[in-house]
Protein backbone atom coordinates (compact mmCIF):
# COMPACT_ATOMS: atom_id res chain seq x y z
CA UNK A 1 0.00 0.00 0.00
CA UNK A 2 1.35 3.61 -1.10
CA UNK A 3 2.09 5.63 2.13
CA UNK A 4 1.21 9.54 1.65
CA UNK A 5 3.58 12.19 3.16
CA UNK A 6 2.56 15.25 4.09
CA UNK A 7 4.44 18.00 2.91
CA UNK A 8 5.22 21.97 4.06
CA UNK A 9 7.10 24.21 2.29
CA UNK A 10 8.04 27.32 4.47
CA UNK A 11 9.64 30.38 1.92
CA UNK A 12 11.62 33.05 2.86
CA UNK A 13 9.92 35.47 0.52
CA UNK A 14 12.83 38.05 1.01
CA UNK A 15 15.85 35.95 -0.10
CA UNK A 16 13.26 34.03 -2.04
CA UNK A 17 12.36 37.03 -4.17
CA UNK A 18 16.13 37.89 -4.34
CA UNK A 19 17.60 34.74 -5.60
CA UNK A 20 14.58 34.98 -7.70
CA UNK A 21 15.50 38.30 -9.35
CA UNK A 22 19.01 37.14 -9.58
CA UNK A 23 18.39 33.71 -11.56
CA UNK A 24 15.51 35.17 -13.68
CA UNK A 25 16.34 38.73 -13.81
CA UNK A 26 13.08 40.28 -12.75
CA UNK A 27 11.17 40.04 -9.48
CA UNK A 28 8.83 37.22 -9.30
CA UNK A 29 5.05 37.84 -10.21
CA UNK A 30 1.85 36.04 -8.50
CA UNK A 31 1.47 33.24 -11.57
CA UNK A 32 4.91 32.44 -11.20
CA UNK A 33 4.58 30.83 -7.56
CA UNK A 34 2.63 27.57 -8.55
CA UNK A 35 5.17 26.55 -10.57
CA UNK A 36 7.66 27.17 -8.45
CA UNK A 37 5.48 24.87 -5.67
CA UNK A 38 4.80 22.14 -8.16
CA UNK A 39 8.65 22.00 -8.94
CA UNK A 40 9.55 21.99 -5.38
CA UNK A 41 7.01 18.89 -5.13
CA UNK A 42 8.42 17.31 -8.19
CA UNK A 43 12.33 17.17 -6.44
CA UNK A 44 11.05 16.30 -3.38
CA UNK A 45 8.89 13.33 -4.65
CA UNK A 46 11.96 12.37 -7.13
CA UNK A 47 13.97 11.80 -3.70
CA UNK A 48 11.01 10.09 -2.58
CA UNK A 49 10.72 7.26 -5.53
CA UNK A 50 8.61 4.70 -5.02
CA UNK A 51 8.45 4.48 -1.58
CA UNK A 52 5.39 6.63 -0.99
CA UNK A 53 3.59 9.56 -2.20
CA UNK A 54 4.60 13.21 -1.53
CA UNK A 55 1.13 15.20 -0.83
CA UNK A 56 1.44 19.12 -0.49
CA UNK A 57 -0.03 19.55 2.81
CA UNK A 58 0.47 23.85 3.39
CA UNK A 59 2.73 26.46 1.96
CA UNK A 60 3.77 29.07 4.43
CA UNK A 61 4.85 32.36 2.89
CA UNK A 62 7.09 34.41 5.53
CA UNK A 63 7.07 38.21 4.18
CA UNK A 64 7.48 41.86 5.35
CA UNK A 65 4.27 44.44 5.19
CA UNK A 66 5.66 46.96 3.06
CA UNK A 67 7.26 49.94 4.81
CA UNK A 68 4.32 53.03 3.52
CA UNK A 69 5.20 56.11 5.38
CA UNK A 70 7.14 59.25 4.46
CA UNK A 71 10.44 60.13 5.40
CA UNK A 72 12.67 62.88 4.08
CA UNK A 73 16.66 62.28 2.66
CA UNK A 74 19.89 63.87 4.01
CA UNK A 75 19.06 66.32 0.92
CA UNK A 76 15.60 67.21 1.59
CA UNK A 77 13.53 65.15 -0.87
CA UNK A 78 10.63 63.66 0.67
CA UNK A 79 9.58 60.33 -0.29
CA UNK A 80 6.37 58.55 0.34
CA UNK A 81 6.84 54.87 0.14
CA UNK A 82 3.20 54.53 -0.01
CA UNK A 83 3.23 55.90 -3.90
CA UNK A 84 5.81 53.52 -4.71
CA UNK A 85 5.29 50.71 -7.17
CA UNK A 86 7.35 48.19 -4.47
CA UNK A 87 4.87 49.08 -2.03
CA UNK A 88 1.68 48.74 -4.67
CA UNK A 89 3.29 45.52 -6.04
CA UNK A 90 4.10 43.79 -2.43
CA UNK A 91 0.58 44.90 -1.25
CA UNK A 92 -1.07 43.24 -4.25
CA UNK A 93 0.72 40.00 -3.81
CA UNK A 94 0.38 39.37 -0.08
CA UNK A 95 -3.94 40.08 -1.27
CA UNK A 96 -3.50 37.63 -4.15
CA UNK A 97 -1.92 35.16 -1.52
CA UNK A 98 -4.46 35.86 1.19
CA UNK A 99 -7.10 33.78 -0.88
CA UNK A 100 -4.20 31.21 -2.56
CA UNK A 101 -5.55 27.37 -1.82
CA UNK A 102 -3.33 25.75 0.75
CA UNK A 103 -1.02 28.67 1.60
CA UNK A 104 -0.46 30.98 5.53
CA UNK A 105 0.59 34.49 4.81
CA UNK A 106 2.76 34.74 7.74
CA UNK A 107 3.86 38.60 8.04
CA UNK A 108 6.89 40.85 9.77
CA UNK A 109 7.18 44.22 9.93
CA UNK A 110 10.07 46.93 8.20
CA UNK A 111 11.81 48.81 10.42
CA UNK A 112 13.57 51.83 8.49
CA UNK A 113 16.90 52.37 9.92
CA UNK A 114 18.24 55.74 8.30
CA UNK A 115 19.69 56.19 4.79
CA UNK A 116 22.40 54.43 3.10
CA UNK A 117 24.99 54.68 -0.01
CA UNK A 118 24.30 51.80 -2.51
CA UNK A 119 27.24 50.52 -3.29
CA UNK A 120 27.54 49.87 -7.36
CA UNK A 121 26.39 53.55 -7.27
CA UNK A 122 28.49 56.04 -4.70
CA UNK A 123 27.77 59.19 -6.75
CA UNK A 124 24.11 58.30 -6.59
CA UNK A 125 21.18 59.00 -4.49
CA UNK A 126 20.87 57.70 -0.94
CA UNK A 127 18.78 54.68 -0.86
CA UNK A 128 16.77 53.41 2.39
CA UNK A 129 17.67 51.33 4.79
CA UNK A 130 15.03 48.62 5.94
CA UNK A 131 15.48 45.99 8.48
CA UNK A 132 13.11 43.07 8.85
CA UNK A 133 11.64 42.60 12.04
CA UNK A 134 10.24 38.84 12.94
CA UNK A 135 10.68 36.99 9.88
CA UNK A 136 12.99 34.81 11.15
CA UNK A 137 11.51 34.09 14.51
CA UNK A 138 8.88 33.29 12.95
CA UNK A 139 9.79 30.84 10.72
CA UNK A 140 11.78 29.21 13.52
CA UNK A 141 9.17 29.07 15.62
CA UNK A 142 6.55 26.96 13.23
CA UNK A 143 9.56 24.54 12.36
CA UNK A 144 9.90 23.84 15.95
CA UNK A 145 5.99 23.79 16.54
CA UNK A 146 4.97 21.08 13.33
CA UNK A 147 7.68 19.00 14.56
CA UNK A 148 6.88 18.75 18.11
CA UNK A 149 3.38 18.45 17.00
CA UNK A 150 3.82 16.19 13.82
CA UNK A 151 1.49 18.07 11.47
CA UNK A 152 3.52 16.95 8.72
CA UNK A 153 6.23 14.44 7.49
CA UNK A 154 8.48 16.37 5.75
CA UNK A 155 9.80 20.24 5.30
CA UNK A 156 10.78 21.63 2.84
CA UNK A 157 12.97 25.14 3.64
CA UNK A 158 13.67 28.20 0.87
CA UNK A 159 16.16 30.05 2.45
CA UNK A 160 19.41 30.28 2.90
CA UNK A 161 20.39 31.51 6.56
CA UNK A 162 22.56 29.93 8.95
CA UNK A 163 19.83 31.06 11.97
CA UNK A 164 17.39 28.01 10.52
CA UNK A 165 20.34 25.82 12.19
CA UNK A 166 18.73 24.79 15.22
CA UNK A 167 15.12 24.92 14.05
CA UNK A 168 15.83 22.23 11.78
CA UNK A 169 17.79 20.41 14.19
CA UNK A 170 14.48 20.13 16.50
CA UNK A 171 12.77 18.83 13.37
CA UNK A 172 15.09 16.34 12.16
CA UNK A 173 15.30 15.15 16.23
CA UNK A 174 11.53 14.93 16.42
CA UNK A 175 11.26 12.78 12.44
CA UNK A 176 10.73 15.11 10.32
CA UNK A 177 12.66 14.61 7.20
CA UNK A 178 14.28 17.77 5.87
CA UNK A 179 14.55 19.71 2.64
CA UNK A 180 16.53 22.19 2.08
CA UNK A 181 16.17 24.59 -1.36
CA UNK A 182 19.00 27.44 -1.70
CA UNK A 183 17.95 28.11 -5.41
CA UNK A 184 21.90 27.95 -6.27
CA UNK A 185 23.12 29.97 -3.74
CA UNK A 186 26.84 29.31 -3.36
CA UNK A 187 27.50 31.13 0.32
CA UNK A 188 25.72 28.54 2.63
CA UNK A 189 27.15 27.37 5.72
CA UNK A 190 27.96 24.14 6.42
CA UNK A 191 26.06 24.00 9.76
CA UNK A 192 22.78 24.81 8.12
CA UNK A 193 23.77 22.00 5.22
CA UNK A 194 24.55 19.89 7.90
CA UNK A 195 20.68 19.58 8.99
CA UNK A 196 19.24 18.86 5.71
CA UNK A 197 18.35 15.57 4.86
CA UNK A 198 18.17 16.29 0.87
CA UNK A 199 19.79 19.47 -0.52
CA UNK A 200 17.04 20.45 -3.57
Amino acid sequence: MSVNYKVAILIDAGFFKNRYKSKYKRAPLIQDIPQFIDGLMQKVQKSTGNTGKDVLHRIYYYDCRPYGDVQTRPDGVRIDFSKTTIFQSCNALHLHLRTYPQLSLRLGELSFDGWKIDPKKTNGPLLPDFKQKSVDMKIGLDIAWMAYRRTVDKLVLVAADSDFTEPMKIARKEGLQVYLETLGQKQVKISLKEQADFIL
